[in-house]
Parts: structure tokens; C-alpha cells; sequence
């Protein structure tokens, strides 16, 4: 099978990742080939992934990743928001034009345009898996048009939980759970005596890190953190005085690859997981169970 896989643009589909849905793409692209697929990756243009033949989007710098705690009228306000209009807008024109050579369109991507436009292409079937559940507003009324209008988009989404959030807006036609291959993370049966506690995921607000922050103070633990900074705003306002205040008590790793991480992980006491938010998966608790190292986590309801 010939599979177009359209990325999110707000970040290169390279290491390290942004988010879970970043690496599950890479794996899945490696996967499809190894199952002797031909794969061709739609991403920003800095995007590499060994054996994976890319397609560079030239991607604008004011496309960023959105911050969904804003108010959509907020967010649209940034340039970057109707940016990636044209830039999707582009793509499935081109793709509608290059149908010939494919026999399914794959999109990850959780951006408006590429939900309205997919359907300029109709010639083969286009998939789009949601790896996070229904907390954008333009996402979910574009998604609820199309299917009151005739137009339902085949839609995956990662977990029951997360497709349960959108059944006021449309039907999610199957849950696949993301997949981890378990051989290429190192198990560590044993911890250093002074060994600290972990938070790895994003730095945005709805993953806990100031939770995971106060967990670890009051435990009277070290605390490592490891993640991107998805929100430059919120890292700046909320977490940085709070690394300062803590000192060696907390430390940020900044983003890991993926060995590395794992590293870290099968080192630690255990993953904190306090979330604020319906997690749709949580790849990283995988991670670290994988790793032997357990997960405290909260029920977000």
C-alpha cells in the first residue's frame, strides 16, 4: 500500500518530540515500511525520520503550537492561527492533484484547516486519527458541520475516553490505542538509593507540572523534569519562579530524546502523572511501566 502520512506542522516530526503524537508518527512510518509499505511523510521541513521519505512543508514561524486554554477568539488573533489554512489548503490541493500515487491519506494533524480541507480530496480514502480529545471549539463545529452536512470525515482517535468527548459533535468510526515497541526500552530492575521522582510531558497546564512540583516538595523528593516547553507563556509566568524557589530540589532536563528519556525514567522512584485535563492516552505512563518504574497518577473527571 502506497500511504501519504500528513503531519502536524506545528513542530518537525524529529527528535526530540513535542508530544506522543509526534513520536507515535514517526513509529507508525516505520512501522508501515517495515511491513514493506511505501511511505511518503507530508512535515515541516527541519522533520527527519530514519528510512522515511519526507515531503518538506515550508511552515512559517508564526505557526506555533496552539494553546487551547486560550479562548479560540484569542487564538485566532495570532497570524500563525490562519497560517496553516493555506498552508492545508496547499497540501490537499496538491495531494488531490498527486492521487494516482497513493492509496491512503493518513493526517495527524489536530488543526482545523486539515479537517475542512481533507475534503477537496476524494479520489482515495483520507483517515485522520484525534490524539487529543475535543478541546478545540473551531475543531469540533468544522467536525460537526461536515457531519450534518453529508461530509463525515473518517475519524481514529487513541482511546475510548478521548472518543467520548466528541459524541455531540460526530461519530469516531475506531479506537486504536497508540503502540509502543516495548523491545527497543531498556528495563531497570534496580534504583539508586537516592534515587528522584520524574515528571516528563509537555510543559503546558493541563499536564500537572506544577502539581507534580508541590508532590514532590511536600514528599521531601527530588524532582526531575522532562519535557518541551509548549506553552513559552505559561512556563515563563507559573514554572520558572517555582524552579528558582526550589533550587537543587527540582531540575529541568529540557526535551530528551527518546533513549534518553528512557534512561531517565528506569532511574526514577516512580512517574508523576497528575493531570488536569482527559488525558487521551498518556504514552509516557506506558513508557516508564515499560521502563519498571510506576506511575502516580490522579483521576481527572
Amino acid at each position: 500500500m502506497r500511504v501519504a502520512l500528513v503531519a502536524p506542522l506545528v513542530s518537525a516530526i524529529a527528535q526530540p518530540y513535542l508530544g506522543g503524537a509526534q513520536a507515535l508518527l514517526a513509529d507508525l512510518a516505520q512501522g508501515l515500511i517495515q511491513r514493506g509499505h511505501t511511505v511518503t511523510l507530508f512535515a515541516r521541513d527541519d522533520s527527519f525520520v530514519p528510512g522515511i521519505a519526507i515531503e518538506p512543508i515550508d511552515v512559517p514561524r508564526n505557526v506555533l503550537p496552539a494553546n487551547f486554554s486560550q479562548p479560540v477568539q484569542e487564538r485566532s488573533a495570532d497570524p500563525g492561527f490562519f497560517a496553516q489554512a493555506n498552508l492545508f489548503l496547499e497540501l490537499f490541493l496538491k495531494l488531490r492533484q498527486r492521487s494516482a500515487e497513493f492509496d491512503l491519506i493518513h493526517a495527524h494533524s489536530f488543526d482545523w484547516p486539515a479537517f475542512a480541507c481533507s475534503t477537496l480530496v476524494s479520489d482515495i480514502p483520507v483517515v485522520h486519527t484525534l490524539h487529543l480529545p475535543a478541546v478545540a471549539p473551531e475543531i469540533n463545529e468544522a467536525l460537526r458541520v461536515l457531519h450534518q452536512q453529508g461530509h463525515p470525515l473518517t475519524l481514529v482517535t487513541v482511546s475510548h475516553a478521548c472518543a467520548a468527548t466528541y459524541a455531540s459533535y460526530t461519530t469516531i468510526d475506531r479506537v486504536i490505542y497508540n503502540g509502543l515497541d516495548l523491545d527497543a526500552i531498556p528495563f531497570n530492575p534496580k534504583l539508586p538509593v537516592d534515587a528522584p521522582l520524574l515528571f516528563a510531558g509537555r510543559i503546558a497546564p493541563e499536564k500537572g507540572v506544577e502539581a507534580a512540583i508541590e508532590i514532590a516538595e511536600k514528599a521531601g523528593y527530588r524532582l526531575l523534569i522532562a519535557g518541551g516547553i509548549y506553552d513559552r507563556h505559561y512556563y515563563e509566568r507559573r514554572i520558572v519562579p517555582k524552579l528558582q524557589r526550589a533550587g537543587e530540589r527540582v531540575t529541568y532536563l529540557g526535551q530528551l530524546e527518546r533513549l534518553a528519556l528512557w534512561k531517565v525514567m528506569g532511574q526514577s522512584l516512580g512517574l508523576l502523572f497528575p493531570i488536569e485535563w482527559d488525558e487521551p492516552f498518556g504514552l509516557t505512563a506506558v513508557e516508564a511501566m515499560a521502563t519498571g518504574t510506576p506511575v502516580i497518577a490522579v483521576s481527572y473527571t
